[in-house]
């Protein structure tokens, strides 16, 4: 029957069940799928759109690519005679372990890759034990067989941090290579391990499988039961600890001794004597995020194309660079088990010229090390042709390391076996790449085209904790005189002290006199007893290197404008970008309430402009030229002046003696028209005569 879509299912288990196990978490088994793929040709190698990284389709007399490494049994069936020197070591298929019935005939192409023949107990693998960049995400395609006995252990592939050195694989027998078997340990820095397991060991965590896993990464499986004809993720692991199970394609069948049965819809293996028809094609992909989404894809030769049948999110990061590994290996059941061509690509497309740099280290485990100073950092530098052309004259340039070199100045066009290759340099941390706790250091590298152009890569990061060294910095800012005028001086100094007991390459502050300069100009005449000072727009910079113990002062002066147009205070503030710099106690901020004699930046210096008052108008003496006429003195019989009113009701008032129009002329006709009125009324009053509040004549008036 033809499956077109089929989903697994999580049903109840038996009764018969142990509650411990029916209460394990099911949901990686859940969400696993097959889906039909699109209307892709048998024949597709890899989907468009990302770079190929990598070609082999063992089929020739020869593995080209020395990055090949056999294991055990494994051979190449094409080969007739010895590789040829700097290609891959595996050679043909003539050992009496590797001819044992249904094998293809040894010397004859096209051919394939051999893990294992149809003898009982037979272990082989290949490992990949060069580096294919995984910031780009990777994607690996292969055919699988497995035909011509009754169903063995099945076959592994694996994908480990591209950091190890890979020249082994894991446990053999159900463990496909890749995780522990009881005493013997899985793959060095193992991060995804997948078995197209015929026989079904893979899926249950007997033999030790997941030691010491979390009870949510535990196998479903009870115990050693198996689950036949399945495909199993497990996840990172190293030595005897780890592989955890992650994901299966299985449900919850109680009529089966495991509690499951497989959800596949069709079979890994084939009951054909040959290699016809027998073949499975496996796409793997695995996503450049970085805890990637994993999806497993197979094409069962029958006609439908591509089937999704396992997809799973990562809980662990990512490995920046892979390696990979296939094992098979049989047992009391025996099958024949081939390999033909794989290519890997990425899954998003990479420049030209790709880039991957990463921290070189034996254990996986190592790479969060935390360093101190004086330390060596090993750094490796992955380059990688993705174009279709050599590329000559490769190089890498990074600051912080002087010494990269790489084993020659070529990368042949993608795909080919010379496409890539790890240069290597060192950086000795110091005592600056303590201040944060984490040193990182960026590359590029570049290339020249065979039309004369450069290439220039990607760039590429990579950081270790550093033990982390904090420097004391203390800055003091002041100024002379501490007020000043329009026109004065002001002279300023700055003085940064290393009082802490390690050195700091360079130290810096940075004086910022935006607040200085809308009152003053500066005058150019900064100097510093060591180091550099530099103007940078409304700042002035200093830069230098300060032992423990030593200090740094810089001077200079601004002038203040006259007439000052600006706020009337010169406002001055200086920050350091050295984690530990802080402001002597003299010169902390306004805000700052530290109880200890140093303070937070930034450090300000206020100085006031004192702003002259205008001068006042000269006294004039009685009786000096221009000076006014005394008021006549007013004798006890006069009557007493009449009392003022608000200028409104006065200017109306007074309109009839001619004061309402002398308030609208020049200053000294006022004055004049104003003398004149008040003789007027002198005397009108005069003629009128006085009179007492109650209307009698008071009589004659003293002159």
């Amino acid at each position: 029957m033809t499956i077109q879509t089929r989903r697994a299912r999580c049903g109840s288990r038996a009764s018969a069940l142990s509650a411990t196990v029916a209460g394990l978490a099911l949901v990686a088994l859940c969400g696993s799928a097959t889906v039909p793929a699109s209307a892709s040709p048998w024949a597709e190698r890899h989907r468009a759109g990302g770079s190929v990284l990598l070609n082999e389709t063992f089929q020739g007399s020869s593995i080209a690519d020395p990055g090949f490494m056999p294991l055990d049994t494994a051979c190449l069936t094409g080969a007739a005679t010895t590789p040829p020197a700097g290609e891959s070591t595996t050679g043909p298929c003539t050992a009496a372990d590797q001819t044992a019935p249904n094998v293809p005939t040894p010397g004859v192409t096209p051919g394939w890759l051999q893990l294992t023949d149809g003898g009982y107990y037979r272990v082989g693998g290949l490992l990949y034990n060069r580096p294919l960049p995984g910031n780009g995400g990777l994607q690996v395609i292969f055919d699988q067989y497995q035909y011509g006995g009754n169903g063995a252990d099945g076959i592994g592939f694996f994908l480990v941090d591209g950091a190890v050195d890979l020249t082994e694989a894991g446990a053999d027998g159900g463990s496909l290579g890749y995780a522990q078997r009881n005493l013997e340990p899985g793959v060095h820095g193992g991060y995804l391990g997948i078995g197209l397991d015929a026989y079904g060991n893979f899926a249950n965590d007997g033999e030790n499988r997941g030691r010491n896993c979390p009870a949510a990464s535990k196998s479903p499986v009870i115990s050693d039961y198996q689950v036949t004809d399945s495909v199993t993720l497990r996840g990172p692991g190293e030595d005897l600890d780890g592989y955890c199970f992650l994901a299966s394609t299985m449900t919850a069948d109680a009529s089966k001794p495991s509690g499951f049965v497989t959800t596949l819809p069709g079979s890994l293996r084939s009951s054909a004597t040959v290699p016809d028809g027998a073949a499975r094609r496996v796409r793997l992909t695995v996503s450049p995020d970085p805890r990637p989404l994993v999806t497993v894809d197979i094409d069962f030769n029958d006609g439908n194309g591509y089937q999704r049948v396992l997809s799973y999110q990562m809980k662990d990061d990512a490995p920046k660079t892979y390696k990979f590994g296939f094992s098979g290996s049989t047992g009391g059941l025996i099958d024949t088990h081939l390999i033909r061509n794989v290519v890997a690509s990425s899954v998003d497309p990479l420049s030209t010229l790709n880039l991957v740099k990463t921290v070189a280290t034996d254990l996986r485990g190592q790479r969060g090390a935390t360093r101190k100073v004086g330390d060596t950092v090993n750094y490796n530098f992955l380059v990688t042709n993705t174009g279709s052309t050599e590329l000559d004259g490769v190089t890498i340039s990074d600051p912080k390391i002087t010494d990269a070199t790489c084993p020659r100045s070529t990368l042949g066009p993608m795909g080919s076996p010379t496409a890539s290759m790890v240069c290597t340099g060192t950086h000795v941390i110091t005592v600056d790449d303590s201040f944060t706790g984490v040193f990182t250091n960026t590359a590029t590298a570049g290339a020249t085209n065979p039309g004369g152009s450069n290439v220039v890569s990607n760039e590429s990061s990579a950081s270790v904790d550093v033990v982390r060294l904090t420097p004391e910095l203390e800055i003091t800012k002041t100024a002379e005189p501490q007020r000043t005028e329009p026109g004065g001086t002001v002279h300023y100094t700055v003085r940064i002290s290393n009082v802490g007991s390690i050195p700091v390459s360079p130290a810096d502050f940075t004086d910022d006199l935006s607040g200085v300069l809308d009152d003053a100009d500066y005058n150019g005449d900064a100097t510093a007893t060591t180091g550099t000072v530099t103007p940078v727009k409304k700042t002035l910079h200093w830069s230098g290197d300060l032992a423990a113990g030593a200090e740094a002062t810089v001077r200079y002066s601004v002038t203040v404008h006259d007439p000052d147009r600006g706020d009337g205070v010169l406002h001055n503030a200086v920050t350091g970008s050295i984690p530990g710099t802080s402001c002597a106690a003299s010169t902390r901020h306004a805000t700052t309430r530290a109880a200890s004699t140093r303070a937070l930046l930034p450090c300000t210096v206020d100085v006031p402009v004192d702003r002259p008052t205008p001068t006042p108008s000269p006294t004039v003496t009685m009786g000096e030229p221009g000076a006014p006429t005394p008021a006549p003195t007013r004798t006890e019989a006069e009557p007493a002046p009449m009392a003022p009113r608000p200028l409104g009701p006065v200017h109306a008032h007074l309109a009839a003696t001619g004061i309402g129009t002398m308030l609208m002329l020049p200053g000294g006709l006022a004055v004049l028209a104003l003398a004149a009125g008040a003789l007027l009324l002198l005397h009108s009053r005069r003629d009128r005569g006085p009179s007492n509040p109650d209307g009698t004549d008071p009589g004659p008036a003293d002159e």
